[in-house]
């Protein structure tokens, strides 16, 4: 029945949610990847001495083509999760700082996030149906009638080869480290092992003589 209600509706394949703008200065960028720090003027009300006062709110942002630098006086737009942390996203450049923003890549328009939101929906709807999860089998169907391009498993995977690829470099990294570090202590240099057998270089024994 549910399976029914999804493939007969008209709603979009991902969902559309409740947004607002801000104007806020970017404080941090190229520290993370597609991802800046933009803090936003507010004010706060206090009780006892009856006045306002300046508060400022600090937001990360998601940056898609890392167009912003520090400094960037920009427009964001809440309501876009990305992750646990994100839930805002670069809607314009207002003000650039340093180079200007025609040298710089693109900010995507809403259009353009809006696709990339898809494309990585239908994606995870691809992953997802061949463990046989219906809803997913269901979503795809109705993306193919409207026209959407359905991505192929090797370009579903493809992420995901690269993601297991990584972290198993990144084990084999720290499991080296670890043995390399616990051999460290093991090994010793010929002039402590001669130390405690108490023998003496040729050179030793001149200088002592």
């Amino acid at each position: 029945m549910v399976l029914k209600a999804i493939q007969t509706s008209t709603r979009p394949i991902v969902r559309e949610h409740i947004s607002s703008i801000s104007i806020g200065v970017v404080v941090s960028a190229g520290k993370m990847d597609r991802a800046v720090k933009v803090r936003v003027a507010g004010q706060q009300w206090h009780k006892k001495f009856r006045k306002s006062y300046a508060s400022p709110n600090t937001h990360v942002v998601a940056d898609p083509n890392n167009s912003l630098v520090e400094g960037d006086v920009v427009r964001i737009e809440s309501g876009n999760r990305c992750s646990k942390t994100i839930r805002h996203v670069v809607h314009s450049i207002v003000a650039p700082f340093g180079s200007p923003a025609t040298d710089r890549p693109p900010v995507l328009s809403q259009k353009e996030r809006l696709d990339l939101r898809i494309k990585e929906k239908l994606l995870k709807d691809v992953r997802s149906a061949t463990r046989g999860r219906q809803v997913s089998k269901v979503r795809l169907d109705m993306a193919k009638k409207r026209g959407y391009k359905i991505p192929s498993l090797e370009e579903a995977f493809r992420n995901v080869t690269l993601v297991e690829t990584e972290e198993k470099a990144s084990e084999n990294d720290s499991i080296g480290a670890e043995v390399h570090e616990e051999q460290a202590g093991q090994v010793e240099t010929a002039k402590e092992r001669r130390r405690e057998k108490g023998t003496e270089t040729a050179e030793e024994k001149e200088v002592k003589e």
